[in-house]
């Protein structure tokens, strides 16, 4: 991947959070699931993806490849320094109180379920959130088949924790209507993050989408939660966009925020408020 060079038109608010991103070291950490890792895209370079996109601050999310060796995830946030940058960690089911410790001392504040991986179950997330929650760390959940509402629903409701649901939930692109917000797995989506623990990232955009960029089919998704919850939003590039060819242009991307979410004061709660929240409070 050529380095990107383009800057968005949107200028951020000081002390913007970029709540999506991964960094990949194959040479210095090998993967556990080489299938789903990338080719060199280490903390320098994910730096400067940051320092062009306008973010301060970040919170890097375990990329799958890694499974439960969170060293790489880590060390990034050691680099960028903790007042910058949190982690969200995938751990082993049966990890202790004493681990998650640690690993909050290293800047952890989340602990990720990536269903397209074998590391932790649906079944984990309401045992391992209680053993979370004390630390004031939130779950984020994914499963690039989309959201099985009625067992999601099933697990979310009344965990002791809040829960991030990734890329708009993972909902693929349908014929006709189905492709908008008027979708049926969308709907499920909306309806959990009415709950108000709930938290939906907008990003992975091209994840949802029978048209590509610049995603007007996704723009009607993006408006139905801007207008439900806009409190519970927050935004990630999804840096450097796994297993996808040609990268899209994260600045192009980043900018779809402004007619999206018109509302400067709005746009700057998801780019900042929201995450502060999850991320910073402390």
């Amino acid at each position: 991947m050529p380095e990107q060079t383009t800057r968005p038109t949107l200028v951020l608010p000081r002390g913007a959070i970029e709540c999506h991103s991964h960094v990949y070291d194959p040479d210095r950490f090998p993967y556990a699931l080489p299938e789903l890792g990338e080719k060199t895209y280490d903390w320098q370079a994910f730096g400067a993806m940051l320092a062009r996109l306008g973010f301060d601050r970040t919170a890097i999310v375990q990329a799958g490849a890694y499974g439960t060796d969170n060293r790489c995830t880590l060390e990034a946030v050691a680099r960028l320094g903790h007042d910058r940058a949190r982690a969200v960690v995938v751990t082993r089911p049966d990890e202790t109180e004493e681990g998650f410790r640690e690993l909050h001392a290293q800047g952890a504040r989340g602990l990720r379920f990536f269903f397209g991986s074998p590391f932790l179950k649906l079944s984990d997330v309401k045992p391992m959130a209680a053993r979370i929650a004390p630390l004031g760390w939130h779950i984020i959940m994914q499963d690039p088949n989309g959201i099985d509402f009625e067992a999601w629903n099933a697990v979310i409701d009344g965990l002791p924790c809040p829960v991030v649901i990734d890329h708009l939930g993972r909902i693929p692109p349908g014929p006709g209507a189905m492709s908008s917000a008027t979708h049926p797995g969308f709907q499920g989506v909306l309806r959990l993050l009415e709950k108000g623990h709930v938290y939906v990232k907008l990003s992975g955009f091209y994840y949802a989408s029978a048209t590509g960029y610049p995603y007007q089919d996704v723009e009607q998704r993006v408006r139905a939660l801007v207008e439900l919850r806009p409190d519970r939003l927050l935004y990630g590039a999804n840096w450097p966009h796994p297993k996808m060819e040609p990268k899209p242009d994260d600045a192009k991307e980043l900018d779809l925020l402004l007619d999206w979410v018109p509302d400067a004061k709005v746009r700057d709660m998801i780019l900042r408020d929201n995450p502060a929240r999850l991320y910073f409070n402390e």
